[in-house]
Order: C-alpha cells, then sequence, then structure tokens
C-alpha cells in the first residue's frame, strides 16, 4: 500500500463515486480502479460498495478510510511543519462566495497575498446551494454562504460558523414615495413593483412574504444585482436585500438608493458564515486565509458600529 492509494481511497469517499475523484484528481479511471482493486487485495476486505448510483462505504471499509484519513492528515502536516516560514508557506485555497461577502474578500485577499505570496488562491463567486455541493463533492475548499433555510441532509457533512447575523432591509430610489420612512412595513410595500435576486434564499424568502401577506408585483427576477440596484435606483421598483451587503454599496453611499429596516415580517434576520467539509485535513494556508477573513470583517463591523462607513440603514 502506498499514499497515493490513500489518496484515491479517500476522493472516492468523499465523494461518493469513482468518476468525480477521477477528475479531481486528474488520473484515469482505469488507474483509479485498478489502484482501489489492488488495495482491497492487499487488505483481504472490501472497501467500498459499488452500484450505479455510486460508491458507499462498507462498514469494514468506513473503520479502514476513518485511519487513510487520519494518516493523509498527519502527512498535510508534516508539509506545513516545513513551511512554518511565512515566506515558505505554500499550498492552494479553493474558495467560493455568495455576493454578500465582496466587500471584505477583496481586502483580505490583497492582506493575504501580501504576507503569503506562495499560496495559490482561486476564488468563485456562486450561490449557497452550488457552493454547499462544491464543499460536499470537493470543489472547494471554503465557503462563504447563507447559513439559514438549508435541508439537513444537505449540510449534516459540513463545518459551519457564523461571521454575521445581518437585518433584512427594503432599498427603495431617492425619490419613491416611501424614501422618508424611517421603518417599511409589509403593508407599506405591498402596492409598489418588484425586483428580486435570483437566488436560493432570496427566492424563499420572497414566496414566504408572499404567503403571509399577499401577491406582489415582482417585474423582474435576476442574479444581476448591479441591474437591481439601478432599476430601483431610477425609481421603478423596491427590493430585499441584507443590510450586511449593503453598507458600503456605491449606490448608498450616494444617495441614489435608500435602505429602509424592514419590520413585522419574519425572519427579521439571516445568518451569513463560513462551511467546510467536515472530516477533512483544515490546512494551514486554508486557516490562515480564513484568519484574515475575519480580521477584515471585524475591522468592517468595528468601523460600521462608530460610523466610519455609510451606514444602510436609519
Amino acid at each position: 500500500m502506498n499514499i497515493e492509494q490513500f489518496e484515491y481511497v479517500s476522493a472516492i469517499a468523499r465523494t461518493g463515486s469513482i468518476s468525480i475523484a477521477t477528475e479531481q484528481l486528474h488520473v484515469t479511471q482505469a488507474g483509479i480502479s485498478k489502484s482501489l482493486l489492488n488495495l482491497e487485495k492487499e487488505l483481504g476486505i472490501k472497501l467500498f460498495n459499488r452500484s450505479r448510483l455510486g460508491c458507499s462505504p462498507t462498514r469494514q471499509g468506513e473503520i479502514v478510510i476513518e485511519k487513510i484519513n487520519d494518516i493523509l492528515a498527519k502527512i498535510e502536516e508534516i508539509k506545513e511543519e516545513s513551511q512554518r516560514e511565512t515566506s515558505l508557506l505554500q499550498g492552494e485555497v479553493r474558495f467560493s462566495v455568495g455576493p454578500n461577502f465582496m466587500e471584505i474578500l477583496s481586502k483580505s485577499i490583497v492582506s493575504f497575498k501580501k504576507d503569503y505570496p506562495n499560496v495559490r488562491l482561486e476564488i468563485s463567486a456562486k450561490n449557497s446551494e452550488d457552493i454547499i455541493q462544491d464543499l460536499k463533492e470537493d470543489r472547494t475548499d471554503l465557503g462563504l454562504i447563507y447559513l439559514d433555510n438549508h435541508e439537513e441532509k444537505q449540510i449534516k457533512d459540513l463545518e459551519m460558523k457564523t461571521i454575521v447575523e445581518s437585518r433584512m432591509i427594503v432599498c427603495v430610489g431617492k425619490r419613491s414615495s416611501l424614501a422618508s420612512k424611517k421603518v417599511l412595513t409589509p403593508q407599506d410595500v405591498i402596492s409598489h413593483p418588484f425586483v428580486n435576486i435570483d437566488g436560493n434564499y432570496s427566492n424563499w424568502y420572497m414566496q414566504n412574504f408572499i404567503t403571509k401577506h399577499g401577491p406582489l408585483n415582482i417585474i423582474f427576477t435576476s442574479n444581476n444585482i448591479e441591474l437591481l440596484k439601478r432599476t430601483i435606483a431610477e425609481g421603478n421598483a423596491v427590493g430585499f436585500f441584507i443590510e450586511f451587503s449593503m453598507i458600503r454599496d456605491p449606490f448608498i453611499l450616494n444617495g441614489d438608493l435608500v435602505a429602509i429596516p424592514f419590520v413585522n415580517h419574519e425572519p427579521k434576520t439571516i445568518s451569513l458564515g463560513w462551511a467546510r467539509k467536515r472530516n477533512k485535513h483544515f490546512s494551514r494556508a486554508q486557516k490562515e486565509f480564513l484568519n484574515y477573513l475575519m480580521k477584515e470583517y471585524e475591522k468592517f463591523s468595528k468601523d460600521f458600529l462608530t460610523g466610519s462607513v455609510g451606514r444602510a440603514s436609519r
């Protein structure tokens, strides 16, 4: 047996598929299958049950795979120990993020790369559901996502931690009849045309609103948030947003959009945070990048509370 075989087994267990493991490890399916068969023969046990739906560990396989993952984690620790100096730290951080974190993410990247120039960052922008799937299938290492409204079976293999709980707001144009209000209720906004972010949580929130308060005039949905904000700024609609994502938004800062707290509707807040695959090696590079992200968030939050950045609400 060898480390290469262990890596193959770990990838198959993680993804539940030989073909997906093949793609991620950049090896042939015939090669990984042969290697797996040789290891099973050497151990004298069957590690996986194979079916047209994929691969699932056998009872004995689960025990062996847990030990294999422990060994691979120790190997990574040995590699990282040899790179203890900041300038020597290498590796890769694959990071997926939704639009609500872009403000703090960009500054975190600049700071991190200044201190760790040899670490490769791979950043992708996706919605929370796609990020969760990427984490489960090892296409990304860390994700910034909505933490609310997920089915338990979707997230049972993930470690998740809340970074911020942010309230919902309504964005209106500066010439809107609603712009002078201190807060907005469902009754205030229900007669106005709406635009909506085309995402799992946003669509759920909108449907939840309609179920409780009645139909809305939704003129369009889009994943192009700049288009939504521009439409609202021109006075043609209103829309729901997350306060955290709008604090430093240029449309808010220049006064074209007015962000108003939304009351008398549940849920009042949404949790945003980070997620990673549980029981997967948490590399030093990943931990350090997450530390930089949290430092930037803490600075951002402190500035907001002391009034050093533009307020998204009043």
